[in-house]
């Protein structure tokens, strides 16, 4: 007889009833829905960027078509999708644990330390400079103490999947960035496709056509493409079944090609991890004739890095001067501090506004790299100055404005060092970044341990596509549509990919 709660009908005690394998079914369906409302969002933003003004007057006007733009605005809304997902993945979280999924000696750590964390979070956002971002986070980035609790449902709910469900869900990732790169492919072409990096305006520099996919920025991107390619690269190489191994190749290829046309340091660095990679794993005994898929990889990375030296011409890039244009020459160019001001300042109005006069001795956009040197040292001031609790999630800003409690109004501001671990430090706290590193540090030792002892293929790719964002996390930021999914792969690599 079915078990019931208060004497209640057994249709209403499905939690009670549910059974372990079910359970882990659901569980990697909300990763699914997950990545599903993350990409139509994050479309229709993309999508509807030039037509915002219109949706705002039309819901000012009210009647239908103000309830139809009210809706649009909705959907467009990235961290209201994301937390829908976040909600089913706390719910199931939740449905697990009460189910004992779990051996208790074996989660005690990981448990600790995650819930160390969000309470670390929680106090930091109490007293930070505005608790209602701090929560929530700040438009544009979402990245308050709430989504933070969302990463953890999903870290907790992917520990416990077993073979079965991880290999579904590690085909859907990739699948994920898959449709990522799609959209990137019309971002790269001059087909004037709505984009917020088609030009360089901090430098007046035009006809550029950077992707950023449904990532929301190139340097997100590019963390987005090194977690999902290490993965991809070792399915291609060790995967059991050829068709599997056939449509990771075909993944790992195009997020190879689409890797250097980022033209940030993120991807650069991404490019040669990914390579190194496959290299290593293809002279590793037991990878399945690994030629032809490594000189696939290694022959799509030469034309993405070979496309974007000859850019500027294909695109007749320029830079725009009262008296006449300068084009852009041929080659490889960085541009990863037109990519700080643009994303902060243009399209999400949460950092200062760019100024090379006020830049001057500080950092200079026509040396891209000087941009990382300067923000690190912004950094580093704000951790000395906030550093055990931090400035609160999303508050980092707060601590830079000089003249003005206007963001935009403050020149060369930024809402984030390019870097995730001052970024932690500097908004949750030294000890918030010590226990998420060490977080990271058992999740990724039990996946290697797991790996040694079932050599499960899925086991090293959940393993090597955690440590791709860990290592680009050095020069990339934390983005919506692609923390969520670091944090599956870390909960897999956790979890160790049970057998069935």
């Amino acid at each position: 007889m079915a078990k019931t709660l208060f004497h209640s009908s057994e249709r209403s005690n499905f939690i009670v009833n549910l059974k372990p394998e079910r359970l882990r079914q659901l569980s990697c369906r909300v990763c699914m829905l997950a990545m599903i409302l993350l990409t139509g969002s994050m479309l229709l933003t993309e999508l509807t960027q030039d037509v915002y003004g219109s949706l705002s007057e039309a819901i000012s006007d009210g009647g239908t078509r103000g309830v139809l733009a009210y809706l649009v605005l909705i959907l467009r809304s990235v961290s209201s999708m994301f937390a829908v997902g976040g909600v089913l993945a706390l719910i199931f979280a939740f449905i697990a644990l009460i189910k004992k999924q779990f051996d208790p000696k074996r989660a005690a750590l990981p448990a600790a330390l995650l819930c160390s964390i969000l309470i670390l979070g929680y106090i930091s956002a109490l007293l930070s400079f505005d608790t209602t971002v701090a929560l929530i986070g700040m438009e544009g980035r979402g990245r308050g103490v709430l989504a933070l609790l969302f990463y953890g449902a999903f870290f907790v709910i992917c520990s416990q999947l077993h073979r079965k469900e991880a290999e579904k869900l590690g085909l859907w990732i990739t699948g994920y960035g898959l449709a990522q790169c799609l959209f990137a492919l019309f971002q790269i072409l001059p087909i004037r496709l709505p984009s917020s990096y088609d030009h360089m305006f901090p430098r007046l520099l035009v006809d550029v056509y950077l992707p950023s996919g449904l990532s929301s920025n190139p340097a997100a991107f590019a963390m987005l493409l090194t977690m999902l390619g290490m993965l991809a690269v070792c399915m291609a190489l060790y995967s059991r079944e050829k068709k599997r191994r056939l449509y990771y190749t075909i993944a790992a290829a195009v997020f190879l090609f689409f890797l250097p046309r980022t033209q940030c340091l993120a991807g650069l660095v991404g490019l040669g991890a990914v390579l190194v990679t496959g290299l290593v794993l293809g002279l590793r005994k037991g990878a399945c004739k690994p030629v032809k898929p490594l000189a696939a990889m290694v022959l799509c990375a030469g034309i993405g890095f070979g496309t974007a030296c000859a850019a500027p011409l294909l695109n007749g890039s320029k830079f725009l001067s009262s008296d006449a244009d300068t084009p852009l020459s041929a080659g490889y160019h960085l541009q990863d501090g037109s990519i700080v001001f643009l994303d902060g300042a243009y399209r999400n109005d949460v950092c200062g506004q760019y100024s090379r006069q006020d830049a001057q001795g500080k950092f200079d956009l026509e040396q891209p790299l000087s941009i990382y040197p300067y923000m690190w040292k912004q950094a580093a001031q704000t951790i000395a100055k906030y550093p055990l609790l931090g400035t609160g999630a999303d508050n980092y800003i707060y601590a830079q404005l000089r003249s003005s409690y206007t963001i935009i109004q403050n020149l060369n501001i930024v809402d984030d060092p390019y870097n995730d671990y001052l970024y932690q430090a500097a908004t949750r706290g030294i000890p918030a970044l010590l226990l998420y590193l060490a977080l990271a540090a058992v999740s990724l030792l039990r996946g290697a341990k797991a790996y040694r002892k079932g050599k499960a293929p899925l086991g090293l790719a959940v393993l090597l596509g955690a440590g791709g964002y860990l290592l680009t996390a050095v020069c990339g930021i934390s983005a919506l549509p692609v923390t969520p999914v670091f944090w599956m792969l870390l909960g897999l690599s956790c979890g160790g990919v049970q057998e069935d």
